[in-house]
């Protein structure tokens, strides 16, 4: 089994917690963190091996890493992943529309390695993870069943929408464990409220995707 390696790029917000504690239950053992400031290392250790240097200045052999980045002209493939290969992924909590922030901070940094894309959707953090692992597990990108923009269920009478696509298995959609939760926290919401207005709803995902 192949190694992912995420370049941590984002403050540890609950919302990212949630997502790369998603990411190690995937790939238990197979996680490493990279630019990790001294502060948030204890935290991260619970989830991977954590290295405080950039993974575009850490001492890697890279013939053997993959960066995922939403940029690539080419698909990743089942053929390109090694038991050596290191898959990099940028740990950032992207924007409604790309900004090309992994090819800013990551891709352009790191001459000599393979770059691959997992589709045209924008996932999160996790989504993408789940995407390249089971590529690595054999998967072709066009058996890999995902939702765009989906709509959740607060309750009987609210609902949010994900501004990102998330993967499904056996058509399941494979979303962030405690993510609604955290958005009902942070929204305030009790079983007791009326709901919450669109405008509410869209003034807080405004920004909030994934790769």
């Amino acid at each position: 089994m192949p190694y992912l390696l995420i370049e941590h790029l984002e403050d540890i917000s609950e919302w990212l917690w949630l997502e790369y504690s998603h990411v190690a239950k995937w790939w238990n053992g197979k996680l490493v963190f990279t630019n990790v400031r001294e502060d948030e290392r204890e935290r991260l250790v619970k989830l991977g091996s954590v290295i405080g240097e950039s993974v575009t200045r850490f001492p890697l052999d890279r013939s053997k890493v993959i960066v995922l980045d939403l940029q690539a002209g080419e698909e990743l493939k089942p053929e390109d992943i090694d038991e050596d290969t290191v898959i990099v992924l940028g740990g950032i909590l992207g924007d409604a529309v790309p900004r090309g922030r992994t090819r800013e901070f990551v891709t352009s940094r790191m001459k000599g390695v393979t770059v691959r894309h997992i589709g045209k959707p924008q996932y999160s953090i996790d989504g993408a993870s789940i995407v390249a692992k089971l590529i690595a597990d054999g998967r072709r990108l066009d058996e890999i069943e995902y939702e765009e923009n989906p709509t959740i269920k607060l309750d009987e009478f609210s609902e949010i929408t994900l501004h990102y696509a998330v993967p499904k298995l056996d058509g399941k959609i494979l979303l962030t464990p405690g993510l609604i939760e955290l958005q009902r926290e942070e929204m305030g919401y009790t079983e007791t409220d009326d709901g919450i207005s669109d405008e509410e709803l869209e003034a807080f995902f405004e920004g909030r995707g994934g790769l």
